[in-house]
């Protein structure tokens, strides 16, 4: 069967790819016939950590014979063929859509989905398991998965790469001259509809310097009186190796580490995602629900509990998309505000997402502009795993 790139998981459509020149991960360097031949590594980082599928071929052999902004075909032999854009990460595609990653100086290439998990998808990989040093494994260790990647359409994707260029984002608040420190460490307080004051806060990683702003995130939080953090990024020993974590007021308070990948409908994520609420439920707050940007997971998250709280599709729209809003749009070291077509372009996003999510188990939104949104929400969560009264008890909190 072959797919196409233009698709969105939650309605099981799909995509394609294709490559070079075999095993060694070099093309020779001239631009030759768009054709190479990548076989599946059984340690690929992306695979045992994602669920998405690296191959043994050079990223930068690649782009000597493939450029970002082509569009491939992708020939797994005994699984699928698919068609897909030849990008260098995962936001060059929306949500759901596949992608073959080629990241200049990586030694492999990664063939995955936005938001999802393709190896699971395809049925190459599998849970690891409770206890497994990794959260993914091939299925079959014993067979070989060799890919062929063939040029599709030279340059088919580079209008939309060019559409998306506006997404680069800077580690300095210098960068950032209209946002306050709040903005620029992506703190807030949600304060939609139902939701009660002071209550519920959302932010970038106030443990994770890996984009500066975790000092600034951290005294926000104090500020603020946090009580309970969800942390959706990381595993507790994780979060311990940081450096500064036991100085931190974070080390102080009550966290859950839950370490979920940005898949919202795989089992782990669900698990993990229930496990968190759980948390929350049975300990007073305020709380502060974070992943490590406070983008991906804690956009999704924040979402879900301002839907149970009864806020509108477009309240939960503009919360989204304030935070592209924190991070995008830097050009020569300056931030440029986002437009109204950009903001909206962000805002599909959680919509999508959301959606997506629901529907994987059972629970359609339909119009996300109607009044269905909380009893969605609440069978949604249902479904991943909480009581009535659990959900009760968390409403309850969040008043």
């Amino acid at each position: 069967m072959k797919r196409t790139f233009r698709a969105v998981l939650a309605f099981a459509l799909a995509l394609g790819f294709a490559a070079c020149d075999g095993s060694s991960g070099s093309s020779g360097g001239k631009k030759g016939p768009a054709e190479v031949f990548a076989d599946l590594l059984p340690d690929g980082p992306n695979m045992l950590e994602y669920g998405h599928l690296d191959f043994d071929f050079a990223a930068d052999g690649f782009l000597a014979v493939f450029d970002h902004g082509d569009v491939a075909t992708v020939e797994l032999a005994g699984y699928d063929t698919l068609v897909v854009p030849v990008v260098g990460d995962y936001d060059d595609v929306s949500v759901g859509e596949y992608l073959l990653r080629v990241a200049p100086g990586k030694p492999y290439l990664t063939l995955g989905v936005n938001y999802g998990q393709l190896g699971l998808l395809l049925g190459v990989v599998e849970p690891a398991g409770e206890g497994a040093e990794k959260p993914y494994r091939l299925a079959d260790p014993e067979r070989s998965v060799r890919a062929r990647i063939v040029m599709k359409e030279k340059g088919g994707y580079l209008e939309e790469l060019a559409r998306r260029d506006y997404q680069n984002m800077a580690d300095s608040p210098e960068s950032y001259p209209d946002l306050s420190p709040a903005e620029y460490a992506n703190f807030r307080e949600i304060a939609t509809t139902g939701m009660g004051r002071g209550r519920l806060y959302r932010s970038s990683s106030p443990i994770d310097p890996v984009f500066s702003r975790n000092r600034r995130a951290d005294s926000l939080a104090r500020e603020a009186g946090v009580a309970v953090f969800v942390n959706l990024a990381d595993t507790e020993a994780g979060a311990r190796a940081r450096e500064g974590f036991e100085s931190s007021y974070y080390a102080t308070r009550e966290v859950v580490f839950l370490g979920l990948p940005a898949a919202f409908m795989s089992a782990r994520f669900k698990e993990g995602f229930a496990e968190g609420l759980r948390f929350m439920a049975g300990r007073e707050g305020p709380y502060l629900v974070h992943c490590t940007l406070g983008k991906d997971r804690a956009g999704f998250a924040s979402a879900v509990l301002e839907a149970l709280m009864g806020a509108s599709g477009a309240e939960i729209r503009a919360d989204y998309a304030k935070t592209y809003r924190n991070y995008y749009n830097v050009v020569d070291g300056v931030q440029v505000p986002l437009d109204s077509a950009q903001t909206e372009w962000f805002a599909d996003v959680i919509e999508n997402n959301m959606k997506s999510a629901y529907a994987d188990v059972g629970a359609e939104i339909g119009d996300f502009g109607g009044s269905g949104l909380a009893a969605a929400t609440e069978l949604y969560l249902e479904k991943i795993g909480l009581e009535k009264a659990e959900i009760a008890a968390l409403k309850s909190r969040l008043k």
